[in-house]
């Protein structure tokens, strides 16, 4: 059989939408034999790599962590992929919907937000390598965005429909204060020392800077239309903002306070993965199943890979590739940073949108 029509396409993306909150999605994907075979076959791959660890049969190295952790909407879980192994080895039930997503340092506590649960739940991760949900913390009308201080020791979620964000204290689960930002906060990232958080105001095309030491906005930016995913990057400094509507991405200089200059992407920037020497900057665009790639240095534009359906969050892994979860496919798809190749395509969990540090730092 050979590739879907453009009927079955259009269908099948329709059947994605949802009336209510523009970033849920039902949790059908229409698929053809051939993607459900393709899909066994990566399953069975990962079988045999899976008998293989537990045998012994290999090197330690190829059966060790990193753990990246997928919010499938369409699931109400988090998939957890070994990406030493390319495949889920957990699959954990959380709240409705989750999106947001924070991995604490050292990887033993995880965070998803719950939108249409009005929650976030809390993961941690045990001796044996399992993982089980330990609490489920209201927080407002809309958490959608979570980000994490340095430490691991405040949690921030931001509410889209408060227009807040909620900051707990992540030993006792309680709120500790409310921050007055823009209309819609979406995507958040501290910086590495603490002082400030950045947050995307969506509907009011601005990304807020809040002062961590009194949880005031000290600062409010403009940047391009409809800011939603956040990412800051030690090597400029810089903070880098997708631009959903506007179709780019505004690079900050945080130190300045004022937007440097705006690098032009595809259709519907959702998030922005930078590799750990800040060498080459990764913008998933949305709407055109594709990953725009720039030059850390001078922004130049190096390629725009095609890469899988509607791709969302990204990260890049501590051995240099870029991981992207791909929300109409449900893979999390591995893209080399060198070649700047596609070369995995991971099955996850349904609608996966990993909107957050999804790997630990």
């Amino acid at each position: 059989m050979g590739p879907p029509s453009p009927f079955e396409t259009a269908l099948s993306r329709l059947l994605r939408v949802r009336a209510t909150l523009w970033f849920s999605a039902f949790a059908l994907t229409l698929r053809s034999p051939r993607q459900r075979a393709s899909r066994r076959a990566m399953a069975a791959h990962g079988a045999i790599l899976g008998a293989l660890c537990g045998g012994l049969l290999v090197a330690a190295s190829a059966c060790a962590e990193p753990l990246a952790y997928i919010t499938a909407q369409g699931a109400d879980a988090i998939a957890v992929v070994d990406l030493a192994l390319a495949r889920v080895v957990e699959t954990v039930k959380v709240g409705k919907k989750p999106a947001g997503v924070a991995v604490a340092p050292g990887g033993l506590r995880i965070y998803a937000t719950n939108p249409e649960g009005h929650s976030f739940s809390v993961i941690e991760r045990d001796a044996q390598g399992g993982h089980r949900v330990v609490a489920e913390v209201l927080a407002g009308a809309g958490p959608l965005g979570l980000a994490l201080d340095p430490a691991g020791e405040r949690i921030f979620v931001a509410d889209w429909y408060g227009d807040q964000v909620h900051v707990f204290d992540a030993k006792t689960l309680k709120q500790t204060g409310a921050i007055t930002v823009g209309q819609s906060p979406a995507g958040m990232a501290s910086d590495p020392q603490g002082k400030f958080l950045y947050v995307a105001n969506r509907e009011s095309d601005s990304v807020c800077v809040v002062d961590l030491a009194t949880l005031k906005t000290v600062a409010t930016l403009a940047v391009g239309k409809a800011p939603f995913g956040v990412t800051y990057d030690a090597n400029g400094p810089r903070v880098l903002v997708a631009n959903v509507q506007s179709g780019d991405v505004s690079v900050i200089d945080p130190t300045a306070r004022r937007e440097t200059r705006r690098l032009k992407a595809r259709s519907f920037p959702y998030s922005v993965a930078v590799t750990r020497d800040g060498g080459k900057i990764f913008v998933t665009n949305q709407h055109d199943d594709s990953v725009t790639v720039f030059d850390g240095a001078t922004y130049a534009e190096l390629k725009t890979i095609d890469a899988c359906g509607y791709p969302e969050g990204a990260r890049a892994a501590p051995d240099g590739d870029i991981y992207v979860a791909c929300w109409m496919d449900d893979v999390l798809a591995r893209i080399d940073a060198r070649t700047l190749a596609v070369t995995a395509k991971i099955p996850v969990a349904a609608s996966p949108r990993a909107f957050g540090a999804f790997i630990a730092p």
